[in-house]
């Protein structure tokens, strides 16, 4: 899977992935302290501008890159039609910049997707100039009381929730060779149905359903569906459940 494949969710990213008012003035918060006092910082997989834009209005400093042009021109038109900071056509993997060229990196939900994430990894690095932090979150849901038994009846249809790179904090230290810094986490109560979920996965709303067919989704939603008549589980009925969202910082040790 590559991070091209994201031209198709351009129209439906934002209504699916945005953050509430408050949840995205707490991100600006963590970030704009993280980055206080830099220059140009370098978001990857820039996207849409869900983080990017609410930093720009904070007057932090922004390059934009992503390989997705469809949700690049999302951005620039959720930046009012005009391009609010240099925005550019990138695999994440192949910088076009030059070494030590920014104070700051920054990534979102990006590097789970990239099965080649060490070499982003080391290209960011490459980028940043002595002293400057690599801010990544890796992203992550909460489990819902039905993750295991859908999980288990998609696996019986060939259809496995993968995570081609990396998900978690300690590879990319290692990778990195410094100790990841956690900056204070942000905890969103999030209201979830199975119902819901039903109508994302059939309408293929996220990655990971992307390499099955329609029909083989459709054929796995309809044995959750029997399975939740047979085992008494509404369709409708809320479960209410905590998302912590939470970014690290890596530091590029001085020369």
């Amino acid at each position: 899977m590559s991070l091209g494949s994201f031209d198709r969710a351009a129209g439906y990213y934002d209504a699916t992935r945005g953050l509430s008012p408050d949840v995205q003035r707490q991100v600006a918060d963590v970030l704009t302290d993280a980055l206080r006092g830099a220059g140009p910082s370098l978001e990857i997989g820039v996207g849409t501008g869900r983080i990017a834009l609410p930093l720009h209005a904070r007057g932090v400093r922004l390059v934009g890159t992503d390989v997705a042009a469809a949700m690049v021109a999302r951005l620039v038109a959720n930046a009012g039609g005009r391009q609010p900071f240099p925005l550019v056509l990138s695999d994440a993997a192949a910088l076009p910049f030059r070494d030590a060229a920014f104070d700051g990196a920054l990534a979102c939900h990006v590097l789970h997707l990239i099965p080649e994430w060490t070499t982003v990894v080391d290209e960011v690095w490459r980028v940043l100039r002595p002293g400057a932090p690599f801010l990544v979150d890796f992203g992550g849901g909460t489990p819902a009381p039905w993750s295991k038994d859908i999980a288990r009846i998609f696996r019986g249809h060939g259809i496995e929730h993968r995570r081609p790179g990396v998900s978690s904090v300690d590879p990319v230290a290692e990778r990195l060779g410094v100790a990841p810094l956690p900056l204070p986490e942000i905890r969103v109560p999030v209201e979830r149905t199975l119902g819901g979920d039903l109508a994302d996965w059939e309408a293929q709303i996220h990655s990971w359903t992307w390499p099955y067919s329609a029909a083989q989704i459709r054929a796995a939603c309809d044995d959750v569906r029997e399975w939740a008549r047979d085992s008494g589980r509404a369709l409708g009925e809320p479960a209410c459940l905590e998302q912590v969202i939470r970014w690290w910082s890596f530091i590029r040790p001085a020369a």
